[in-house]
């Protein structure tokens, strides 16, 4: 009889990871919680995930390095992609492995530059690169990667000599 509880309990806990898994792909620890937190069963649950990742449904790396990706692209520091991969579940080691791949194809000045063209050349321009580079660091970007990107910036956007709005009369 208890076995038989046991085996619906590991059924049902199976059901709904392969439910989850049909919407997107997750991590193997937040697959875990999705489906301890649903099932209230801790066995069931990580028999459950332990089985999708035997059946090859789950690859915390593959998923690191897409959501990482996903990340970069939408201009977020690494400070800010780990603590959303750590968020997800994903364990330290491969969230750390993952940046370091990722950041070897893109540094974190070039994120930082173009962000600055996107959405800060108009604060720049008018002089409020303190207000910038505060921003950047609430955006959990490295001073020096900040300083990199806004030398960049003013070298490519050289500052407008002030031309007097009235010409003198000769």
């Amino acid at each position: 009889m208890l076995f038989e509880e046991e085996d619906k309990a590991y059924r049902r806990a199976l059901d709904k990871a392969m439910e989850y898994l049909s919407l997107r792909d997750h991590s193997s620890g937040e697959l875990y919680d999705k489906v301890r937190k649903k099932l209230e069963d801790d066995r069931a649950a990580a028999a459950a995930v332990a089985r999708c990742v035997e059946l090859g449904l789950i690859n915390d790396e593959a998923f690191a390095r897409h959501r990482a990706k996903y990340l970069l692209a939408r201009h977020k520091s690494p400070a800010q992609i780990r603590a959303h991969l750590a968020e997800k579940g994903v364990d330290r080691q491969t969230a750390a492995q993952v940046l370091e791949e990722l950041f070897e194809e893109e540094s974190p000045a070039d994120a930082v530059y173009q962000l600055l063209c996107r959405s800060y050349g108009r604060k720049l321009a008018a002089g409020k690169r303190q207000n910038v580079i505060a921003a950047m660091a609430r955006r959990g970007f490295s001073l020096g990667d900040v300083k990199e990107a806004l030398a960049r910036w003013e070298e490519e956007n050289p500052p407008e000599e002030d031309q007097p709005d009235w010409e003198p009369d000769f």
